[in-house]
């Protein structure tokens, strides 16, 4: 057993079972690549359909004729070998025409046919011919209304001009079908509540008179459309008016602020004429200038400003100058009064001097001349 392990049998042995075993491992994997390129081939080589659809092909002289009647696409029904219909349902490198070249205007029958498609595939198109009408084309330029649904604004809110990034569009067509357009229009739906501005990318729609839509081609479709979402407002003057007058008394009123701009809902604005301010006038006697601050009636949300001053010149009753007049006369003639008692005294304290003057003058000339004649008798008796 030694000399066995340690011979070169053992070797032997050993290199004939991984020999064995390396040729089982190839064949084996021969025998599946066989097996597979065999399931490529059949598969390759099998038939199947396949249902594609495809855009229709118009051939016409489009500037000269407008077509209609038409699907923008059509059912293609593919059957052949696997290979080919993979290829050609993964490219679609293939056509679906309708030849109009050779007609004019009037409706025509037309069989669509096809280019592109491999010649052995089966080819199954549905619908096999269409219906066309041809009209004479005719061009024309419309500028563009902008339609917003402002019910979906935020109340009290409502929009400025819009900006449009193309005023006027072409509208090609029929020649009927143009000449009963009645405007083009750009529609804006804007979310409930909506108090921000509008920036929108909008679809163009042409439609007639009643408003339904016209089957012509706009040019370009598609136009951007700014629109500020702003309050409504309105500038109106101010009305000032009077409550509790003192009987008697008369008052002017004015105001620097003659006009005021108020914001609310579009329907109340358009029938508010002018804002009423009223001063009570049951404390006020005297010139003198109130501040108000405005109120505003229901549907008005805000003013600026809010608070107007008021420039109040008062006018005394004419009873209350009457009276003031007639004490002031009767001070008078009692002064004139007075002075002229003074007067009168005077007057007779300075007749009853002069009088007593006169009188004593008088009696001492009558005693001088007494004592006179009295020394001249005693003269004589000496």
């Amino acid at each position: 057993m030694k000399n066995f392990i340690e011979g070169p049998w053992l070797y032997r042995i050993l290199a004939l079972f991984l020999s064995l075993l390396l040729f089982s491992y190839v064949n084996v994997d021969k025998i599946n690549t066989t097996r597979q390129i065999n399931n490529n081939n059949t598969q390759m080589l099998a038939t199947r359909s396949e249902t594609v659809k495809v855009p229709l092909q118009i051939n016409a002289d489009t500037d000269k004729y407008f077509i209609t009647g038409y699907p923008q696409k059509v059912k293609v029904t593919l059957s052949g070998p696997n290979a080919l219909i993979t290829s050609a349902v993964n490219t679609l490198n293939f056509r679906v025409i309708g030849d109009l070249t050779k007609l004019g205007a009037g409706t025509h029958t037309v069989k669509l046919t096809q280019t592109g498609i491999n010649k052995d595939i089966k080819v199954k198109i549905e619908p096999a011919t269409i219906k066309v009408k041809i009209e004479h084309k005719l061009t024309k330029e419309f500028p563009v209304q902008v339609n917003v649904k402002e019910e979906n604004l935020e109340t009290g809110y409502s929009i400025g001009n819009p900006k449009i990034s193309q005023d006027v569009v072409q509208v090609s067509g029929a020649k009927a079908a143009v000449n009963s357009v009645a405007r083009v229009v750009a529609t804006i739906d804007p979310d409930k509540g909506t108090k921000n501005d509008i920036n929108e990318e909008t679809l163009l729609q042409a439609v007639d008179r009643n408003g339904k839509t016209v089957n012509v081609l706009i040019s370009p479709q598609t136009v951007n459309i700014k629109i500020a979402v702003q309050m409504n407002k309105k500038t109106v003057p101010l009305s000032l008016q009077k409550t509790g007058e003192r009987s008697g008394y008369e008052y002017t009123l004015s105001s620097e602020t003659e006009q005021v701009t108020v914001y609310g809902k579009k329907q109340t604005l358009a029938t508010l004429t002018d804002l009423p301010v009223t001063i009570d006038m049951a404390d006020i006697t005297k010139d003198t200038t109130r501040t108000v601050t405005l109120t505003l009636p229901s549907g008005v949300y805000d003013s600026h400003p809010k608070q107007v001053k008021v420039n109040i010149k008062v006018t005394a009753p004419t009873g209350m100058t009457t009276s003031r007049t007639e004490t002031t006369t009767q001070s008078s003639s009692e002064s004139t009064t007075s002075m002229s008692q003074s007067q009168v005294q005077s007057s007779s304290s300075s007749t009853i001097s002069e009088s007593q003057t006169t009188d004593n003058n008088q009696s001492s000339e009558s005693s001088s001349s007494s004592d006179s004649s009295s020394s001249t008798v005693n003269t004589n008796e000496s």
